[in-house]
């Protein structure tokens, strides 16, 4: 007998997920990295830059095209190195800059510049159609607000693990004891 028992019984996650929840976690999965690389390579090709990059220009842009470096790692879910090497990236084209905050000048901010403004303004349209066909065209107009208000509460509910925090229910396993 092998380690794991039986040499044809599951011993991973398939072992302990039923049917519908192994299901849900592999495509979830499978779905965000195929998007991810897709929408990673037509960005490279097509508009020279990457995933990340594209998406530091939309949050900046969305806050009005300012905001505090640790407040972005925090929005697009990514380590404060990791930002400041995108950024700086950023910089080198001259679609970001970096100063000190205003409000605390502990605190760094990264600016949208016109240069960056004008990248995104370039790929936005090519990008969100892309999301389209790849994402929204496979489900009806039914299923699209169920999906999405169900993949907002799992985000909202990592996200205040990602802090730390306790989440509103009190039966959730990764509440702080």
């Amino acid at each position: 007998m092998t380690q794991g028992g039986d040499p044809g019984e599951l011993v991973g996650t398939g072992r302990h997920l039923d049917e519908i929840e192994l299901s849900l976690w592999t495509a979830l999965l499978d779905s965000g990295r195929i998007l991810d690389s897709v929408l990673e390579a037509d960005l490279v090709e097509n508009h020279g830059m990457s995933h990340r990059e594209y998406e530091v220009l939309v949050r900046l842009d969305g806050a009005g095209g300012s905001m505090r470096m640790s407040a972005l790692a925090r929005q697009i879910e990514a380590s404060p190195p990791l930002v400041t090497q995108t950024v700086e990236r950023l910089e080198q084209r001259d679609w970001v800059e970096r100063s000190p905050s205003p409000a605390d000048r502990r605190g760094v901010d990264a600016r949208l510049r016109p240069a960056g403004r004008q990248a995104l303004s370039d790929s936005a349209g090519p990008h969100a159609e892309l999301i389209r066909q790849l994402l929204l065209e496979p489900l009806n107009d039914e299923e699209r607000p169920v999906i999405a208000a169900a993949l907002t509460r799992v985000a909202q509910h990592l996200r205040t693990h990602r802090r730390d925090g306790d989440c509103p229910d009190s039966t959730c396993p990764l509440n702080k004891a």
